[in-house]
């Protein structure tokens, strides 16, 4: 199924059910999985933060929410989000890293090519909302 068809599917679900849910829930609904892989990991900037993983969470939900008027493409079960900022599509992810430890990796895209200055700048605003 292309893209386009799952996107389709998913508003068709999705849509009628929108005067029961919020508008933020809603987009967080209608997003499709991200994809977290191999490449994804050895190309983001990634940081090591003394903060507990849902703490880190919500601050990321909120940094990015101020960095971008895009929506956010949210997966909690992954604690992945997507979106666009500066003309690059920024992927984050949220994990615990050890015990009131967690990292962060944020990787961006733009023009098909990663782009570690973006990845950066994001990573360290996100850094900076934390303290």
């Amino acid at each position: 199924m292309r893209r386009t068809q799952i996107h389709a599917a998913i508003a068709a679900l999705v849509l009628p059910c929108a005067g029961l849910v919020s508008s933020c829930a809603t987009a967080a609904v209608a997003g499709t999985a991200i994809l977290v892989n191999e490449e994804f990991v050895d190309n983001s900037q990634s940081v090591i933060v003394p903060y507990d993983v849902e703490y880190v969470w919500r601050a990321a939900k909120s940094t990015l929410s101020h960095m971008t008027s895009d929506l956010l493409d949210v997966d909690p079960d992954l604690r992945t989000i997507q979106t666009y900022i500066d003309g690059a599509q920024v992927t984050v992810q949220i994990q615990t890293f050890d015990v009131g430890q967690t990292r962060i990796r944020v990787a961006a895209k733009r023009y098909l090519v990663y782009s570690d200055e973006v990845a950066v700048s994001v990573r360290d605003g996100m850094v900076r909302d934390l303290g």
